[in-house]
C-alpha cells in the first residue's frame, strides 16, 4: 500500500496546532504500519510558489493508492491534477465560511470558494470534531455518510502536570502572582476583546491577578498583561503549568488542540461552551453558556475566581488521557483501509 500526504504546511514552519497534526500523523501511521509505503509532500517553500492557491498544481499522487490531503485548503487541488485513486482530505474547521472578515487577501478568498466544492469529490472526508462534521453538512450540505470523526490527540510525555511555582520561575513571572494564560490569535471569532475585558473584571477584584497572552505574536494591550509571543514547543508545556487557569474565549473552534494540552498538564479550564468545547471536556472544566456579553464577563470571571486557588486539576488530567495522536492514527489507518476495501 502507498499513501501519501499532501502537507499544507512548510519545512520552514515552526509548530502550529495544523502542522502538529500532520507530523504526529505522519509519525505515527509509520509506526503502525511499517510495511505501507507512507510518504509526504510538502508545501512549497517560495513565496509565490508557497502560497496556498499557486501551490496546488505541485502537489503530485506519485501513483499512490490514497492520497490524503491533511487540510480543507488543499481540496481544490483536484481541480489542477488527476483524480487520485482514492483521495481523503481532513477538514479543522470552516470558520471564514462564517467570518467572512477573516478572509483577509485574494488568495483565502480564491481559497474558500473553491474549497467548499472541491470537498465533494473527496471519497471520504476525516473531521476533526463532531461539530466540525455538523458545520460540514450546514455549510457546504456534504452527505454525513462520508465524514468520519477522528480526534486530535496530545503527547502526554511531554504535556503532563509539573510544578507550578518552578514553571513560573522559569519564565521570570513573580510565584505570589496569579497567571490566566491565553494562547489565541486575535481573529474574530477567538473573542480577544472579550478576553480582554474579562481580564479588566478580574483585576477590578484582584491586583495579583497577571494575564499571559500567547501566539501568533499578535499582542493584547493592558496593565497586568504580559505578551509572550511566540513560544517554542519544547516550552509549551511549562507555560501551560505556569498558569494557574487556561481561559478560551473562543466561540468557533474546529477542536481546540491548546485546552486539550492544558487539560493534560492540569491547568484548570474556563471556555465558552460553544463549537467543539464540551466534546473535550467533558464533564470536566468550567464552560460558560450565557448570552448578553455582560453576563459573559461576569460568569467568567466568577468562575476563573472560584478555580484559580485550586491548583492541579488532577481529573482533567486523566480525562485528557482518552486523547492520543496513537488513536489518531489506528483510527486513520482503518478509514484508509476501509476506504480501499470498496
Amino acid at each position: 500500500m502507498k499513501v501519501v500526504h499532501w502537507n499544507i504546511s512548510k519545512v520552514s514552519h515552526p509548530m502550529y496546532a495544523l502542522r502538529k497534526y500532520e507530523d504526529e500523523l505522519f509519525k505515527h501511521l509509520r509506526e503502525f504500519r511499517p510495511d505501507w509505503k507512507i510518504e509526504r509532500f510538502w508545501r512549497h517553500e517560495g513565496r509565490i510558489l508557497g502560497s496556498t492557491v499557486f501551490s496546488w498544481p505541485l502537489y503530485k499522487s506519485k501513483n499512490a493508492d490514497i492520497v490524503h490531503a491533511t487540510s480543507q485548503t488543499l481540496a481544490p487541488t483536484i481541480y489542477f491534477n488527476k483524480k487520485p485513486k482514492r483521495f481523503i482530505v481532513t477538514v479543522h474547521d470552516l470558520a471564514p465560511l462564517v467570518y467572512t472578515s477573516e478572509i483577509t487577501d485574494f488568495s483565502m478568498r480564491i481559497q474558500f470558494i473553491l474549497t467548499p466544492k472541491a470537498l465533494k469529490k473527496a471519497d471520504k472526508i476525516i473531521a476533526i470534531s463532531e461539530f466540525t462534521k455538523r458545520e460540514l453538512i450546514r455549510l457546504t450540505g456534504i452527505n454525513e455518510d462520508k465524514i468520519i470523526v477522528i480526534y486530535q490527540g496530545v503527547d502526554h510525555r511531554r504535556y503532563k502536570p509539573m510544578d507550578t511555582i518552578e514553571c513560573k520561575k522559569k519564565f521570570g513571572l513573580n510565584p505570589d502572582d496569579k497567571h490566566i494564560l491565553v494562547v489565541s490569535s486575535n481573529k474574530e471569532h477567538k473573542r480577544m476583546d472579550l478576553a480582554k475585558k474579562i481580564f479588566d473584571s478580574l483585576r477590578s477584584i484582584r491586583e495579583d491577578v497577571k494575564m499571559l497572552k500567547a501566539g501568533y505574536g499578535e499582542v493584547l494591550q493592558g496593565e497586568g498583561i504580559i505578551n509572550i509571543g511566540w513560544i517554542p514547543e519544547m516550552m509549551m508545556p511549562l507555560l501551560f503549568n505556569a498558569a494557574d487557569v487556561f481561559l478560551h474565549t473562543s466561540e468557533y473552534e474546529g477542536f481546540g488542540l491548546p485546552v486539550l494540552e492544558a487539560m493534560a498538564c492540569g491547568t484548570p479550564v474556563v471556555a465558552f461552551k460553544k463549537a467543539s468545547v464540551p466534546e473535550l471536556l467533558g464533564n470536566r472544566g468550567c464552560l460558560v453558556e450565557q448570552d448578553d456579553e455582560e453576563s459573559i464577563v461576569r460568569e467568567f470571571t466568577n468562575k476563573i475566581l472560584e478555580t484559580m486557588d485550586k491548583g492541579k486539576d488532577r481529573k482533567a488530567v486523566k480525562h485528557s488521557k482518552a486523547f492520543s495522536w496513537r488513536r489518531t492514527a489506528e483510527e486513520t489507518i482503518k478509514v484508509y483501509e476501509e476506504d480501499l476495501a470498496k
